[in-house]
């Protein structure tokens, strides 16, 4: 009887198509990878013709589109990819050059990533870190996908099927302008605040974070406006157009606007927020680059935080339970 003979799937296809969903064009995906465009195209073609399934769709003006079969490949294609990566990684353990994609939550991203990715580039300029910012709501699905591998994020969100490590508790305050009545107070109670006029960082699951703390109080709170936009909600405060609750605390008190914030703590018993980073949960262990990116993340909120790191030089997000 005849064998029938094996569909063959290059690595090279598969970086190709990864590229090309991720961008969205096959001309911007042979500009990163630094080959013809023809060649990401026929490379892709061969892949759809070997699979026997239409991966992408042209389209002239939009771009390129992931087809249903497409989509599922993409994640499995990201998957092979990096295990591809850190099996060769792990037979020269100084080879740490490709790319490593990671999540980010929105209002944290000022506050860590551009001393991360400094550090990342000084100690190993081969590493290219590919990040997406994002709201509490994408982070489990993101790494459900693959689309990332791990994440820098707050708790917010997430469910059981994320591991996470805590690397700092962070406090809720609230802001005033420098020229509202409580800004010659050190501290309020959530009731105080309760009856003027809030401005909410409108972000999703951020949102009902912060209106379950007045909740939790048996208050509810009179928000006048909302903005996805930490600086937005820090300027509005700032002219004097209400309070927020934040946990960032920005090192100036000064805003876009030029007005300042004075910052109250909390008198009522308001738990922190903790800062995590997160990874999908099951058994694939993190790999080499993403360990890299976790303890930059580790360095970083220690040194922002003015203590030292806590977390063990070696620990990762393999061995780290959820």
């Amino acid at each position: 009887m005849r064998v029938p003979a094996r569909a063959d799937v290059s690595l090279a296809q598969l970086r190709y198509f990864v590229a090309a969903a991720e961008h969205g064009s096959m001309t911007w995906a042979a500009d990163e990878l630094f080959v013809a465009q023809s060649a990401v195209s026929t490379a892709i073609a061969n892949l759809e013709t070997t699979v026997g399934v239409q991966l992408l769709i042209r389209r002239r003006a939009k771009g390129l589109q992931l087809t249903p079969a497409g989509a599922e490949l993409l994640v499995r294609a990201r998957s092979i990819l990096a295990s591809v990566d850190d099996a060769v990684a792990s037979m020269r353990p100084e080879h740490t050059a490709g790319r490593v994609h990671v999540g980010c939550f929105r209002t944290l991203a000022p506050f860590y990533l551009p001393s991360i990715i400094s550090n990342l580039a000084d100690e190993h300029p081969e590493l290219q870190v590919d990040v997406t910012e994002m709201s509490a709501e994408q982070v489990e699905p993101a790494l459900a996908n693959q689309s990332i591998e791990i994440a820098l994020t707050y708790e917010l969100g997430l469910g059981p099927g994320v591991r996470q490590e805590i690397l700092a508790e962070v406090p809720l305050y609230a802001a005033v302008s420098a020229g509202h009545p409580l800004a010659d107070r050190e501290a309020v109670h959530l009731a105080e605040l309760a009856d003027e006029n809030m401005v909410l960082l409108d972000m999703p699951v951020s949102r009902e974070y912060f209106l379950q703390r007045f909740a939790d109080a048996g208050l509810r709170p009179t928000v006048r406006y909302r903005f996805a936009s930490f600086e937005a909600v820090r300027a509005m405060v700032a002219s004097g157009h209400g309070f927020t609750l934040l946990n960032q605390l920005p090192k100036v008190a000064s805003t876009y606007s030029g007005g300042e914030l004075h910052r109250l703590r909390l008198l009522d018993d308001v738990p922190p927020l903790s800062l995590v980073l997160a990874w999908s949960g099951g058994e694939r262990p993190a790999t080499k680059k993403a360990q890299l990116f976790a303890e930059q993340c580790r360095r970083s909120v220690a040194e922002l935080a003015g203590t030292p790191s806590q977390a063990s030089p070696s620990a990762s997000p393999s061995t780290v339970s959820g």
